[in-house]
Parts: C-alpha cells; sequence; structure tokens
C-alpha cells in the first residue's frame, strides 16, 4: 500500500516484530475496572479504542472506529505519539477522513479491512476460512482482515501477525456482563457521549456472531500453535477464565435469529457474498 505521509505504513511491515512472546489484547469491558493500573507494565499490551484511558503506556494501541479516535486524540498525547495500528478504512468513513484523521500521528501501521468475512454477510462464522485466514496471517500472505461487529477480531489477526505465542484477552466480555454497562467505569459516560442512545453490547443480534467470531479465531489459533486464553476477570493468579454458560448461549442464539426480505436475500446471494468472498482470500 501507498500512503500520503511518511508516518503511516503497511501493517504487514509488523510481521514476527513479537516473535515467540505473549501479547495482551485490552478490551474496554466493565472487567477492565478490576485491573491494577500497572498491569501491563511487565507485558507487551495492546488496548482497544477506549481501553488506552486504562493503559496510555501500553505496547499499541487499535483502532477501527473513527469516533473513537476521534474522541481520544486531543485528549491523551500518548495516542498520537505512540504506535497505533488501525483499520484502512475506518468504519463508517472513507479513506480520505482516516488519513486526515490521524494525520498527526507520529507511526501508524494500516490494514485493510472488509467488515463480516468470508461472505459479507453478518453471523455467517466460518470456522474453516477463520482457521485459513490466520495460517496465511501467520506466513503474511494476506492483506484483508476482518471480523463480525468487534475491533477484537482484527486486533486478533495484527497479533497473529506479529508473531505472538500466545494471545491473552481481558476486558472483552462482547455483553456477557449485562446489567447495561458496557465498559469499565472511567469510560462508561464516555461511551454514551461518543455514541448517545447506541443499543447495548448485550443485544443478541450483536452479541452472537461477535462471540461466534471469537470462539472460531481462539480455536484457530490454537490449531496454529498459538497459546489462547481469554480471562473474565482480574485475580492475582490470573486463573478466572471466561466460561460460556450453554443455556445462556443457546436461549441467545435464538434470539439473535434474524430475518430478511427477498430483495436483501437476493442481494446477498448474487453480489455480496461471491464479491466478499473473492476479496477476502487476498
Amino acid at each position: 500500500m501507498r500512503f500520503p505521509n511518511p508516518s503511516f505504513h503497511d501493517a504487514r511491515k509488523l510481521h514476527n516484530r513479537l516473535a515467540r512472546q505473549p501479547v495482551w489484547i485490552v478490551g474496554s469491558g466493565p472487567s477492565l475496572s478490576t485491573y491494577p493500573d500497572s498491569f501491563l507494565d511487565d507485558k507487551i499490551g495492546i488496548t482497544l479504542h477506549l481501553a488506552h484511558v486504562k493503559f496510555p503506556r501500553a505496547a499499541f494501541r487499535y483502532s477501527s472506529e473513527y469516533d473513537r479516535s476521534k474522541y481520544l486524540l486531543p485528549l491523551y498525547d500518548e495516542y498520537r505519539t505512540q504506535p497505533l495500528i488501525a483499520a484502512l478504512p475506518m468504519y463508517g468513513v472513507s479513506r480520505r477522513d482516516t488519513y486526515r484523521l490521524l494525520a498527526q500521528n507520529n507511526e501508524v501501521y494500516f490494514h485493510r479491512m472488509v467488515s463480516y468475512l468470508p461472505t459479507g454477510v453478518r453471523g455467517e462464522v466460518d470456522n474453516k476460512f477463520t482457521l485459513w485466514k490466520v495460517r496465511q496471517t501467520q506466513r503474511n500472505k494476506t492483506g484483508m482482515w476482518g471480523g463480525h461487529g468487534s475491533c477484537l477480531h482484527t486486533c486478533i489477526y495484527m497479533a497473529v501477525l506479529m508473531g505472538a505465542s500466545e494471545i491473552n484477552l481481558i476486558g472483552t466480555g462482547h455483553g456477557m456482563y449485562g446489567g447495561g454497562i458496557e465498559h469499565f467505569e472511567a469510560v462508561e459516560a464516555a461511551h454514551h457521549q461518543i455514541r448517545p442512545g447506541y443499543k447495548s453490547f448485550d443485544d443478541p443480534t450483536d452479541s452472537i456472531p461477535i462471540i461466534d467470531q471469537t470462539l472460531a479465531l481462539k480455536d484457530a489459533c490454537e490449531q496454529s500453535g498459538i497459546q489462547f486464553n481469554w480471562y473474565w476477570d482480574y485475580s492475582p493468579e490470573m486463573d478466572k477464565y471466561l466460561k460460556i454458560d450453554n443455556a445462556w448461549y443457546s436461549d441467545m442464539r435464538k434470539r439473535a435469529v434474524r430475518r430478511f426480505g427477498l430483495v436483501r436475500r437476493l442481494y446477498w446471494f448474487f453480489l455480496k457474498r461471491p464479491y466478499t468472498r473473492l476479496v477476502s482470500r487476498r
């Protein structure tokens, strides 16, 4: 990829940057309030969006969401001066807008992104494709990534690209904490300021595809020799792993079923699925 700014780089240049090292990916879910501020001091961390507020000195930060980055940039110097991995384009805006937003950043690594791979339809998670994409990413043989409704998915691919021997997820509950709380305490108000009236993350039409893709990535990483730990909460021993309640999961899956009209289904069949399957192999 070519860029209009010398501080912009292709994310593929990060290949094996963190070879054989454990990586901690940090979401901004409610459980993050339980972690000490020093938690990442001796770890390689990648913060997702508002998690930067908790750990501003993390090794990397990740963004695929224009509004989150627009909020953080004027408030936190480290968000501009420290390495950022970003989707190109970010959700809902053009490449030009993405470039303009990050024009003053010191070091940005862009990856191309298409949502809902491999078919372009939310919820059509494909475990075999995910395994193929993880292994292609390990070899630096792909340049297109995407997830199913969460920045976490593309960030996991970036950790794979950088050669992580172990991927650890914290603060990433995908709506499973319930109670209408979306983020850790320090940024919950900021979330509602940025996205007033935004629907809850525990809406099953959102959360189930996200959980399915995270589980597919976990399985693919483990099959590819990458240890994968998904934590529910903090403890000094770090032994509180996230476990999905099967009864809850089954009920949520029933509630996640969406129905669409004939025109939409024909569009998916003749245009969106064939096109996305083609670009997903890049």
